[in-house]
């Protein structure tokens, strides 16, 4: 029994094959007489384990034939590999179906206006990198947008130009278009408010921004800069103290206003707004060149290099305030 049993022991997939080996057995050999003056008949021991094997090869059918069919890789029918999955909630619906308003997968992709036309540069400390991205601007104007960022800088779909760290400070580029015939020094300080306090923006992600106010103004040559306070939701509806400073450009010959926003938490403001001025102070146009190119989404060079981005049934990066 020891003999038979073992085989049985081994994983299911040589199961078939421990099978076919039993139903194949010889059948017992003829009953050996042990002398013509006896009419008992005993078996041979060869007999007797023949004949347990028979035995034991039809008792355990039924179990065999009660298992999954192999397919022909070699795994049993109705077992999932990972080529049955296609993502994250089959294979783990207990986990997607808690996800909440913070995490990434449940977060619409911020519209900064911004339209690469090729892979964000950086240079120097990885902590504190000099950014360098080439933007497509209206006006047939491309235009190279640079500042020495006091953060690593952010990649991936989820992010155009940003730079940030794990405490919530950072800083990133929108562009904005400007209304018909104005130029950036017509324009109010709603108009940049407006723009990057919108709810598609960087800030509305779970609702738009409240309790605005613009703190200062400034300018240094042709850059405008803006201090702002507001309030942001957080993914539990709360609501969180921000600052906010903002340094506007526009670039020669484009009809856009490219701007940096940095910002933190009001409460870590006194420790970062060194930074974020710092910031601010460096970043500037480093050249521009016309181009033939339109500032849509689908002309981002990650439209084809890193599967698309989403273009809305209005253009996406389209002039997000109105009645200027």
């Amino acid at each position: 029994l020891r003999t038979l049993a073992a085989p049985l022991t081994q994983t299911v997939y040589m199961i078939p094959v421990t099978l076919a080996a039993c139903l194949s057995l010889a059948p017992p050999s003829p009953a050996r007489v042990v002398s013509s003056a006896s009419p008992a008949r005993i078996l041979s021991s060869a007999s007797r384990r023949a004949l347990l094997h028979k035995g034991a090869a039809a008792a355990a059918l039924p179990l065999l034939l009660s298992l999954p069919a192999v397919a022909q890789g070699g795994v049993p029918e109705g077992m999932r590999t990972s080529e049955s999955y296609t993502n994250l909630q089959q294979i783990s619906p207990e986990t997607t179906g808690t996800l909440g308003a913070g995490t990434m997968s449940s977060r619409s992709r911020p519209v900064t206006g911004v339209v690469l036309l090729e892979e964000v540069q950086e240079s120097g400390k990885k902590t504190a990198p000099t950014v360098s991205a080439e933007l497509v601007l209206d006006g047939g104007v491309a235009a190279t947008a640079t500042f020495d960022a006091q953060y690593p800088l952010n990649r991936g779909m989820f992010y155009d130009v940003e730079v940030r760290n794990l405490a919530g400070e950072g800083a990133f580029l929108q562009v904005a278009s400007l209304p018909e015939g104005k130029s950036l020094g017509e324009m109010s300080a709603s108009f940049l408010t407006k723009s990057v306090f919108s709810t598609e923006g960087r800030f509305g992600a779970y609702g738009a921004p409240t309790d605005i106010k613009v703190l200062s103004k400034s300018e240094a040559g042709a850059m405008r800069l803006l201090e702002i306070s507001f309030a942001a939701l957080s993914p539990g509806g709360n609501e969180v103290p921000r600052r906010a400073l903002v340094a506007a450009v526009q670039p020669e010959g484009s009809t856009d206003v490219v701007m940096l926003v940095g910002g933190s938490t009001t409460s870590e403001w006194k420790r970062a707004e060194p930074l974020l001025r710092s910031q601010a102070s460096s970043f500037k146009i480093a050249r521009v060149r016309p181009t033939s190119i339109k500032r849509k989404a689908k002309n981002d060079y990650r439209f084809e290099n890193q599967g698309g981005l989403n273009e809305r049934g209005s253009d996406s990066v389209s002039n997000l305030v109105d009645g200027f």
